[in-house]
């Protein structure tokens, strides 16, 4: 007959899954932070309410039995609904929000986002994730506003206090031209030698103002705009020699491309770069949002990208 496992037996079913992910008692205690002792005492028991055996022991060491395999897979699963659910229940309780919104640049070519999302959603597969790309105002008045709850963008003002400040790298700038275009082999440009050609910027109707003066008032550039509504056609502008496209990226190099070059932009220090940050409210801050910024940074610390 089945034998129900009593919902009290969580944290030995926990134990036990710490134990095949470290395939280690010792290291399982550590990071269960009991001792090796009781970590090995509640696996017992475990086995004993179960009937059967998760664990071959021989000597100091183990090895997992096939219905050991299969109960911490299934486990590992069950946990995270369970904390799914807790979660949620506590949102409802607490007037916690119980999906996630994230706000990410429009312009950022990166494959972090994208990943740091696809990472959240597999812990977390009954959470939605809501995503929204749009320029750095764009962004800015949406996290105001509540519509999102965190934001990875550059940063053209002043940290706020009222922020969680997250720096998560410097992204060195380029202009993208056509392999047509006149600068096309030059080794490197400044603002001034760009001043002759359109500069393409990406930016939704609503904010072309507002882009317009950040790049001419801030940055400096004194070209004629044009404005696409996204990254691609951006880039197709550029194919066809209407312009330069400004960009950044991760990884710093020299000219690159064919079709469409890639030339580092520089002023009298060197090639110039932007801050990039994850942003969120600091009296918004929960445990949806602080997890989808750990997962994020981890990213950009174990790819540094040079």
């Amino acid at each position: 007959m089945f034998r129900e496992v009593r919902i009290v037996e969580l944290r030995q079913i926990k134990y036990f899954c710490a134990v095949v992910e470290e395939r280690s008692f010792t290291r399982a205690a550590d990071a269960c932070l009991v001792s090796q002792s009781a970590i090995s005492q509640q696996v017992k028991a475990l086995e004993e309410e179960l009937g059967f055996e998760l664990l071959h022991r021989r000597g100091r060491g183990f090895d997992v039995t096939p219905a050991g395999e299969l109960f911490a897979r299934k486990a590992h699963a069950l946990i995270d609904q369970l904390d799914d659910l807790r979660y949620e229940a506590e949102g409802v309780a607490n007037g916690w929000a119980t999906t996630l919104s994230v706000g990410y640049l429009n312009r950022y070519e990166g494959w972090e986002v994208q990943a740091a999302v696809t990472a959240f959603a597999a812990r977390h597969p009954h959470i939605p994730v809501n995503t929204t790309a749009g320029s750095h105002d764009t962004l800015y008045h949406l996290i105001l506003n509540h519509e999102v709850d965190v934001l990875f963008s550059d940063r053209r003002r002043a940290l706020s206090d009222a922020f969680v400040n997250r720096h998560l790298f410097d992204g060195w700038q380029y202009v993208e031209v056509s392999e047509a275009s006149g600068m096309a082999w030059a080794t490197e440009l400044t603002v001034a030698e760009l001043s002759h050609a359109p500069c393409i910027l990406i930016a939704a109707l609503d904010q072309e103002d507002v882009e317009r003066d950040y790049y001419r008032d801030v940055l400096g550039f004194r070209s004629d705009f044009l404005f696409a509504r996204s990254r691609e056609e951006g880039r197709m502008m550029v194919a066809g020699n209407r312009g330069f496209m400004p960009v950044e990226t991760r990884a710093q190099s020299g000219r690159t491309g064919s079709a469409i070059r890639r030339i580092p932009l520089i002023d009298q220090n060197g090639q110039l770069k932007s801050e990039y940050y994850c942003y969120w409210p600091k009296n918004r801050t929960n445990r949806l949002i602080e997890e989808f910024a750990g997962i994020l940074a981890g990213l950009f610390e174990s790819d540094p990208g040079i």
